[in-house]
């Protein structure tokens, strides 16, 4: 549960916009930029309040490319699928990682994030390293944002926290899922949905996505 809040508030810490700069700048200051906007949310909203949920998710919307991440988690069963069905999991797939992390930051508690360095594997392609820390200033965990340069410019691929990066982790999850139903999307979606609408419920989901029969 502690990963999935640090990954929730590691999300919510981005917004759109950069000046002309290096890879790393840019992507180092688009992260910078997000943070008081973020925490302004959290803290200007309570985790049963309508607007928390609504004002995240046009932020969610906003920095991180879902539709890329989407398509990367379902790996090389996407080669050959249906477009029709890959499209139906890719708008699924939004609506359960907006859920996801609308969830976890009903565990919010003053948790701040240190930035300390960007490396750029590419101009495009750039990682930004820091740690996630109580309120109290004590280290709670090591964080790495993988940030894209793509047409609408900076945008959120991956979050690494404490050396799992999490769309790679719903890539093997999805993976084994898929493998125990022959390959069905349909039956993803479908699932997705479902944990979906558990979150949103308040249930919490089944906190695995490789599970289902």
């Amino acid at each position: 549960m502690m990963k999935h809040l640090l990954a929730a508030l590691a999300i919510a810490t981005f917004t759109l916009g950069s000046a002309a700069a290096s890879p790393e700048e840019t992507a180092k200051t688009f992260i910078e930029q997000g943070v008081s906007k973020a925490i302004a949310i959290l803290q200007e909203t309570k985790p049963d309040d309508p607007a928390r949920a609504a004002r995240f998710r046009d932020f969610v919307d906003e920095v991180i490319d879902t539709r890329s991440v989407a398509q990367f988690t379902l790996g090389h069963y996407r080669k050959g699928a249906d477009p029709k069905l890959v499209r139906a999991f890719e708008t699924q797939f939004r609506e359960y990682a907006t859920a996801s992390y609308e969830s976890r930051l009903g565990l919010y508690g003053g948790q701040t994030i240190s930035l300390k360095n960007a490396i750029a594997r590419k101009d495009t392609d750039v990682l930004v390293k820091g740690t996630i820390n109580a309120a109290d200033g004590r280290h709670l965990a090591d964080v790495a944002f993988r940030v894209l340069t793509t047409a609408k410019g900076p945008q959120l691929f991956d979050v690494q926290v404490e050396g799992i990066w999490l769309a790679v982790e719903q890539r093997s999850q999805f993976g084994n899922f898929l493998g125990q139903h022959n390959g069905d999307i349909q039956k993803l979606v479908d699932f997705l949905a479902d944990e979906t609408a558990r979150l949103r419920s308040g249930d919490g989901g089944s906190g695995t996505i490789a599970a289902g029969g």
